[in-house]
């Protein structure tokens, strides 16, 4: 568990940031410096707070009331109303949902090269060749 984002309120909100890995993405800043972003696997509960307006986009901190006005970080007070929709299709564009349980994955890749599968044409060559 990464201990590089600290909950502003909730110390029992450590399991949020389960793992961070470098990406070569980039995002400009306000001013027009770059800065580099990281890839980071959020655990499922965060994510479904975070699409259902409980926890900011932005910072991930933990909200009270669904999609408010501001966040409630005093450092943050990112518009979560106005603009939560629009930074998770900015930031969570590599998103990977969890299959699910039960789900075998080798037996459904069989099903469909099975029924969908078309063998291609062979061109036989001539005896002259």
């Amino acid at each position: 568990m990464s201990r590089i984002w600290t909950p502003l309120t909730d110390p029992d909100d450590w399991g949020v940031v389960q793992d961070i890995e470098p990406s070569t993405r980039m995002r400009e800043l306000p001013d027009g410096r770059m800065m580099g972003e990281s890839r980071i696997t959020l655990s499922e509960d965060a994510m479904g707070e975070i699409f259902a307006g409980y926890r900011c986009a932005r910072c991930l901190e933990r909200q009270e009331s669904a999609f408010p006005e501001h966040c409630r970080a005093s450092w943050c007070r990112f518009p979560m109303r106005e603009h939560q929709s629009r930074q998770i299709e900015l930031d969570f564009v590599g998103q990977q949902p969890n299959s699910p349980l039960g789900f075998n994955l080798e037996r459904e890749l069989d099903y469909l090269e099975q029924t969908h599968y078309v063998k291609k044409g062979s061109v036989t060559p001539g005896k002259e060749i």
